[in-house]
């Protein structure tokens, strides 16, 4: 009970609980309306059937037709209602998702973002479904058992037996299958992100030859989800076989009771099909909420996992508006490990980067370079220690506005479905009206030559389903994105990995107008080529600094820093030639 009172999704929902609260006392109205069927019945054999009266018949027809219309359009408007209750649920908790999906740091995702999408629909879903509507309509069907007390007191003893006996199998249904049905749905969680990683790198998988190992992984995930669901299934089917069994031989005792007491003169004959017909009317949504018992189980689960989602997340609070970050980046002792884990990437990290400076961050592959890259831009957050951009912490801006005056290029670039001018942009909705900035970006990414070569220029369709990019293309889009809006202070992390001598002679045109424009930048590479154009170069090793000042003190402190080994070969094996 405490997790649903603290439940962000259940918050979201009680504006609409007067909504709620007029479609379950109007509900009410569709059991006293479903028994126009059975007076009916009983009137026609009482009178009309006695008396051969045709207008009473007339008469009865009418009020009866009328009657179950009335039925039939309070369950529509009912339908509606739950509809519209359901898109404003989306309205409301569909952006706050979103926005928590993607803001959340990974440790506290649990599922992907596709699992959680669809967990996402399938709330909304329930929300606007016939199962909900069970629920309302299972709530009000103890009326039919006062009804059946004033038919024969015999006949309220047999509902209230069947409908105890509903209850608690439905109680203990859900008792059963809790547990088999929560592993059913984290195992079916394990199968489709790993089915939707081997599809997205579906070309290496066939080029390496490691489908046939995939195909083979995948199946043994799948064939767990199918393990746990038929857990479920096989309990849940005894006991709907036994509320299936209870259904069908109603009839038959009601019918077996109702004769003996006819026989007895106690009833009417009308009563016995009018008891008959009530019986069916309260046992079915009771039926339909047991043998359907897994929609509502899926229901809490998702519900559970949102609400983890949404707790775990960072949501947007009201911040002071700070200025736009200017001034020395400090880092100083900081610790940090990737999320979820305990061992340590970085470890006591420390250096100051004057306003309009360009660092050099060096070292081998597992050294932390890109650790560090994505914590002076907020992605991850340290364990311990700081990061000041001038007199403020990183942490204290609100990471939508800081991110606005950032520029950022990881190592694995992928662009989003929409044009090229989007993609620059950031996907900015005045783009359109105003392309002042993302003519300057391209100017100053050095790209127009990429953007002549597209088939409709800037507004070139790119992204998954869109033109095709080469990986060198696609970083030179990532530089452009990087420094859109002109930001004053940018992170490249291995900006030239994928480039050919015209992109890193662009790059290195642009590394020099950002210096003219005093944005402090920071440069993470392998390639030591790239250090001429920074005034300041860090070490890293293993995590730690190994090395931190001007360009020329540390290439003269570190010999293996002056060239690589490969291009003093080649350049003594070109002096042997000349000479």
């Amino acid at each position: 009970m405490k997790r649903y009172l603290s439940s962000p999704i259940l918050h979201e929902l009680r504006p609409f609980l007067p909504a709620y609260s007029a479609l379950f006392a109007f509900s009410f109205c569709s059991p006293i309306l479903f028994l126009a069927g059975p007076l009916f019945a009983r009137h026609v054999m009482d009178r009309v059937l006695l008396s051969r009266n045709m207008y009473t018949l007339s008469v009865l027809a009418v009020i009866g037709f009328f009657l179950i219309l009335a039925m039939v359009i309070i369950d529509l408007i009912r339908k509606k209602t739950l509809e519209r209750i359901a898109i404003g649920f989306d309205q409301r908790v569909g952006p706050v998702l979103f926005d928590a999906l993607h803001r959340t740091r990974p440790s506290a995702r649990g599922p992907g973002a596709s699992a959680s999408l669809a967990d996402f629909n399938g709330v909304r879903e329930f929300l606007s479904s016939h199962s909900l509507a069970a629920v309302m309509d299972a709530v009000w069907s103890p009326i039919f058992f006062f009804i059946m007390l004033m038919v024969h007191g015999v006949y309220g003893a047999i509902l209230l037996v069947m409908l105890v006996l509903s209850v608690c199998l439905t109680l203990l249904n859900q008792f059963l299958v809790k547990n088999d049905n929560r592993r059913f749905q984290q195992a079916s969680i394990k199968a489709n992100e790993f089915g939707i990683a081997v599809s997205r790198n579906a070309e290496t998988v066939r080029a390496l030859g490691m489908l046939p190992y995939l195909r083979d992984r995948w199946y043994a995930l799948h064939s767990n989800m199918l393990g746990w669901q038929a857990s479920a299934a096989g309990r849940t089917d005894v006991i709907a076989t036994i509320v299936r069994y209870i259904h069908a031989t109603q009839i038959i005792m009601l019918y077996a009771v109702g004769a003996v007491l006819y026989l007895n003169g106690e009833i009417s004959m009308s009563a016995i099909i009018m008891a008959g017909i009530i019986v069916v009317r309260v046992l079915g949504p009771i039926t339909h909420v047991i043998t359907t018992w897994r929609i509502y189980t899926n229901f809490s689960g998702a519900l559970a996992r949102l609400d983890d989602l949404l707790l775990d997340s960072e949501n947007k609070q009201n911040v002071v508006p700070l200025p736009p970050p200017s001034g020395a980046v400090a880092v100083s002792r900081v610790f940090c490990a990737a999320p979820g884990t305990d061992k340590l990437l970085l470890n006591d990290v420390s250096f100051t980067l004057g306003q309009g400076r360009t660092l050099g961050v060096v070292g081998p592959s597992g050294a932390g370079k890109s650790v560090l890259a994505r914590l002076l831009v907020g992605i991850w957050l340290p364990l311990r220690g700081s990061i000041a951009i001038g007199d403020h912490e990183l942490s204290q801006w609100d990471q939508d506005q800081l991110g606005g005056h950032l520029g950022y290029v990881a190592q694995d670039i992928e662009l989003l479905p929409g044009t090229l001018a989007e993609n620059i942009s950031r996907f900015d909705p005045n783009v359109t009206q105003d392309s002042a900035g993302l003519l300057a970006a391209a100017d100053l990414a050095g790209i127009q030559d990429l953007v002549r070569t597209l088939p409709r220029g800037y507004n070139t369709q790119v992204g998954p389903g869109g033109h095709v990019l080469s990986g060198g293309q696609r970083n030179r889009v990532a530089l452009a994105r990087a420094v859109y809006g002109e930001p004053s202070f940018v992170v490249l992390d291995e900006p030239n990995s994928n480039l050919d001598a015209v992109g890193e002679q662009s790059l290195a045109i642009m590394l020099q107008k950002l210096k003219a424009q005093e944005t402090t930048v920071v440069l993470v590479t392998h390639k030591l080529n790239l250090l001429n154009y920074c005034d300041d170069v860090l070490v890293l090793n293993a995590g730690t600094v190994q090395a931190f000042g001007s360009r020329d003190q540390i290439m003269s402190r570190i010999p293996r820093l002056k060239a690589p080994p490969a291009l003093t070969v080649i350049e003594g094996n070109l002096e042997g030639r000349r000479s």
